[in-house]
């Protein structure tokens, strides 16, 4: 598993979330941040890909391991 942290440019509405894979949406001035986990690697390129798709511009991606219920950096 793994936890992301997705910034990225404009706000996408709140019922976007289980297209995305789950993720909570949060927006913070004029951008939109999702965070949760996902399962895997190939599950965080698929939702980079649906945002690409979209033309949504990223800011910044933070992704930390979780393994046992433990964080690994």
């Amino acid at each position: 598993m793994e936890q992301v942290e997705i910034h990225i440019k404009g706000q996408i509405d709140q019922n976007w979330s289980d297209w995305l894979s789950g993720l909570s949406i949060a927006h913070e001035k004029n951008d939109t941040v999702l965070k949760g986990l996902v399962a895997d690697q190939s599950a965080l390129y698929g939702v980079l890909f649906q945002l690409s798709d979209l033309g949504i511009q990223l800011i910044s991606l933070t992704s930390t391991a979780v393994s046992q219920g433990k964080i690994s950096r």
